[in-house]
């Protein structure tokens, strides 16, 4: 556990097989709030709570949760602690609408998986999805919000108040929080100092996650922030210059994006076996791994569509993309 100011403590929850290792968590002590739990696991529970007792807490002390995000590393906790303290959960009005479609949409995640897979260039793993079909049946978790918050809110506590900043583009329904008498942005996912985070898309009619992800960095910046809190990797305090780097890197991928398309038409697989990837080499990776490639090509493609610097077309139902 570290102290980042006279009542607001990071915790770090464990989160074995994820290279990051962990998900920091911030304790509020003011008023017994959490901004995210953590994953769910024995491991994670744990660590939380022995972190919690360090400052002489537990978890039914606390009274609150406020969500970044629906991901499993941010929320995978939130039932099991409501249903020791009771407390309040907090997230973006978005993330329940999100989860309805998600449900509704769940019955046909196997047929949806093998047109998109189809779509994108990579009709070579048919066979391998019609052997995991059964694995990607099953009833989606849904997340109970008891408080939806909107872009500009206030969530006042004891001794703070925290700005809602509506930031999607890695989820949908992603928020920052600003605390502007400590001078702190707790950035959950969305501007980390390291790494960036997955933006991704999997239907190209389905919006365009990578102009949101750019535009929800506008909107952050110019604040008056002296520490940035994330929710992985490590605190650091210059946001406006996370923001152009962060920017900047997805402007050279678009870039890299292009250069793939120089000799004509290409689909979607086929340019990502040529994009540079931090994780591992294209030969190297599962196809699952391929897939959240591809899925992260697609959001760049869209986005450079949008602008009108590629072309688009499909032939023989598959996504085809070109110089314009």
């Amino acid at each position: 556990m570290q102290r980042i100011s006279d009542s607001i403590q990071q915790i770090k929850v464990p989160m074995s097989h994820n290279p990051l290792g962990y998900t920091y968590v911030y304790l509020l002590e003011e008023d017994f709030t959490l901004i995210d739990t953590g994953t769910g696991s024995q491991e994670a529970i744990q660590g939380l709570r022995s972190e919690l007792r360090t400052v002489n807490r537990d978890l039914n002390d606390i009274k609150r949760i406020i969500v970044t995000h629906l991901h499993g590393d941010h929320i995978g906790l939130v039932d099991y602690i409501r249903s020791i303290s009771g407390a309040e959960v907090i997230a973006h009005r978005s993330a329940i609408e999100y989860q309805r479609l998600k449900a509704d949409k769940a019955k046909n995640t196997p047929n949806d998986i093998k047109k998109e897979t189809k779509l994108m260039g990579g009709g070579k793993f048919m066979s391998l999805l019609n052997n995991v079909a059964r694995r990607m049946r099953g009833t989606p978790y849904i997340l109970e919000i008891d408080r939806p918050v909107d872009d500009g809110d206030t969530i006042v506590l004891q001794d703070s108040e925290l700005k809602v900043f509506w930031t999607p583009g890695h989820a949908a329904s992603h928020i920052c929080l600003h605390d502007a008498k400590r001078k702190i942005f707790y950035a959950g996912d969305h501007a980390l100092p390291k790494i960036t985070p997955h933006v991704s898309l999997h239907d190209p009619w389905d919006g365009d996650p990578l102009n949101d992800f750019m535009k929800s960095h506008d909107k952050i910046r110019g604040l008056d922030v002296k520490t940035v809190l994330p929710a992985h990797e490590y605190i650091y305090h210059d946001l406006d210059a996370r923001i152009d780097a962060i920017q900047e890197h997805h402007l050279e991928r678009c870039e890299e994006m292009k250069n793939a398309m120089r000799n004509g038409s290409i689909t979607v697989f086929d340019i990502s076996s040529e994009v540079h990837w931090d994780s591992r080499p294209w030969p190297q990776m599962s196809f699952w791994t391929k897939r959240m490639a591809a899925a992260e090509t697609l959001a760049h493609l869209v986005y450079m569509r949008n602008k009108g610097e590629i072309s688009e077309e499909v032939k023989d139902g598959v996504l085809h993309y070109s110089l314009a």
